[in-house]
């Protein structure tokens, strides 16, 4: 009867000591937001804006996993100086849930299985995320700069970023939309996605179509390959952008304008019958 008794007493113990250890790993399981974002003291806006809309719940989600491109206290100081407020302001902007959901991404991309070129669906479906790694290992989100990345929890990855980033539509997402395939992978191939997501700048981009590319290919008896590896690819793609929007109806004849390559200058054309020219090419 003792040793009965003392059997069962075992069985009593090691149950309860699995029972232990089973809530000891419930409770331990970390999140991105308790342990990542809440506890920084470079992210405490970002943690104000996640508490006002009432999102922590689903950073915190044990079964979810995530990435959250997570913007620095700078980075919400330097939105609030382009939109002219403070971070009040930014508090109180209408769209504040979307724009901060379009940081959060519905799997886990560490910063190693990012490729150049990658488009990222995030919780907000406003738009797409445009990720680029650079040769020298540089990640950007858009137009921002990931300044530490793969900060690990056990529901996900979070990247803090030096820039907020914004739904906001870019002349990338009018290339990509409009079937610029191949202009597309050349701003990738160039690296010039973070400057052309930038949503606070104003180009004016004379985009040559899948056609244009297959010409000049033609020309230079290559293929679009060997286009994407030219060594100064960088400085023809931005020899066809422009500073500034212009809309073809106010482009004048014989206009001589600056594009934000400076190689050299682009010149314009307007026919008498209003066909609009950059140098040789036809708008």
């Amino acid at each position: 009867m003792k040793n009965l008794i003392l059997l069962k007493s075992t069985k009593l113990m090691a149950f309860a000591i699995a029972l232990m250890l089973t809530t000891v790993s419930v409770t331990a399981q970390t999140n991105v937001y308790d342990d990542i974002i809440a506890t920084s003291s470079n992210h405490t806006y970002l943690k104000a804006a996640i508490d006002q809309q009432g999102l922590a719940s689903a950073l915190q989600n044990s079964s979810s996993t995530l990435t959250v491109f997570a913007p620095d206290n700078d980075a919400f100081d330097s939105l609030a100086v382009k939109l002219n407020t403070d971070i009040n302001g930014l508090l109180a902007l209408s769209n504040l849930t979307d724009i901060l959901l379009y940081h959060v991404v519905g799997t886990e991309i560490s910063s190693a299985s990012i490729s150049n070129g990658d488009i990222e669906t995030p919780l907000s479906t406003t738009n797409t995320l445009k990720l680029t790694k650079t040769s020298a290992g540089a990640v950007f989100a858009n137009h921002s700069k990931v300044n530490t990345p793969d900060l690990n929890a056990d529901n996900g990855v979070v990247h803090s970023m030096n820039a907020v980033l914004l739904p906001s539509e870019t002349v990338v997402d009018v290339a990509l939309d409009n079937g610029f395939s191949t202009l597309a992978t050349a701003v990738i191939t160039a690296e010039l996605l973070p400057a052309l997501t930038d949503p606070f700048a104003t180009y004016t981009v004379f985009a040559p179509t899948n056609d244009a590319f297959d010409s000049i290919a033609v020309k230079l008896n290559t293929d679009i390959n060997g286009l994407l590896g030219l060594s100064n690819l960088a400085d023809i793609l931005t020899y066809h952008v422009l500073g500034s929007k212009v809309m073809a109806a106010d482009v004048t004849n014989g206009a001589v304008v600056q594009p934000l390559s400076t190689t050299n200058s682009l010149k314009m054309t307007v026919t008498s019958d209003s066909k609009v020219y950059a140098n040789q090419a036809q708008v």
